[in-house]
């Protein structure tokens, strides 16, 4: 929705009719798809859309492929499930992450992949949760009249937004859905989101070698995980001799004994 249309919807909303519609949202089993739909426009669909630079120097993931490498870039660009759709790749800005959120066990053997900044150039990302409560953002959209009232009616939204974005089930196709309706007619180069001091961001896969290239895979073992990924320890088994290149078969080096290493979030916070 264009920028001023949604500070005037946002300002005019009936806040307990507004909450009722996010209650029915999130209590959805029984509703019709149509039902959905047009609440998330009546809501969601009401957000002006807002983005942020990626200025991250490096970006993470890792890619399930049973225990063996991967052996071309091509195999590189899809997820197990995409979260944005098959057009986006997801990607974290710490290493530890992608074991989370991939649910990978103790004793699985992933790829482990570092994408290091390539341009000077930032790509935008679409701002999927809004922004937080404190955001000086506030400030400004005030002065082109932006209430109080629309500012609590933009809050709740976007908190309803960013509890789907975080559920440990996510509903994909509702997701999608909300992206679809606050990126417009125009489809965003990335989009981005946090939860719990962990960034994510999502890019487009046409556009992923622009501003970044794959610099490492680590094919490795998950040792064991303490406390939900405050740290992590993996066995280092192969490592991809250089750059991973579009149409160039990836070559590996044995680790050999190395021996493990551990991962730490305090590193990356």
């Amino acid at each position: 929705m264009k920028y001023e249309e949604a500070i005037e919807k946002l300002n005019g909303f009936n806040s307990e009719e507004l909450s009722e519609k996010l209650e029915k949202l999130e209590k959805r089993e029984n509703l019709s798809k149509e039902d959905v739909n047009k609440l998330l426009e009546e809501t969601a669909g009401a957000l002006f859309s807002a983005s942020k630079e990626i200025k991250a120097p490096e970006l993470y993931r890792v890619v399930r492929n049973g225990g063996k490498c991967l052996d071309n870039h091509e195999k590189t660009l899809f997820e197990e499930a995409p979260l944005f759709g098959e057009d986006y790749i997801r990607f974290s800005y710490d290493p530890i992450i992608p074991f989370v959120e991939g649910k990978i066990k103790e004793g699985e053997t992933v790829s482990l992949m570092t994408y290091r900044k390539a341009v000077e150039e930032n790509p935008l990302a679409l701002l999927m949760e809004g922004f937080p409560e404190d955001s000086q953002v506030f400030d400004i959209l005030a002065k082109d009249g932006f209430s109080e009232k629309g500012k609590e009616n933009y809050l709740s939204v976007a908190k309803f937004i960013k509890n789907e974005l975080i559920k440990e089930n996510k509903d994909e196709k509702l997701i999608r859905k909300i992206k679809s309706l606050l990126e417009g007619d125009e489809l965003c180069m990335a989009l981005c989101y946090s939860h719990d001091g962990a960034d994510y961001v999502a890019m487009r896969t046409d556009i992923v070698d622009i501003y970044y290239c794959c610099t490492s895979i680590i094919v490795c073992r998950l040792e064991w995980m303490e406390n939900k990924g405050e740290m992590v320890e993996v066995l280092p088994l192969s490592h991809s001799k250089g750059f991973v290149l579009p149409g160039k078969e990836i070559e590996y080096d044995e680790f050999g004994e190395v021996g493990t290493f551990t991962f730490e979030m305090d590193d990356y916070r």
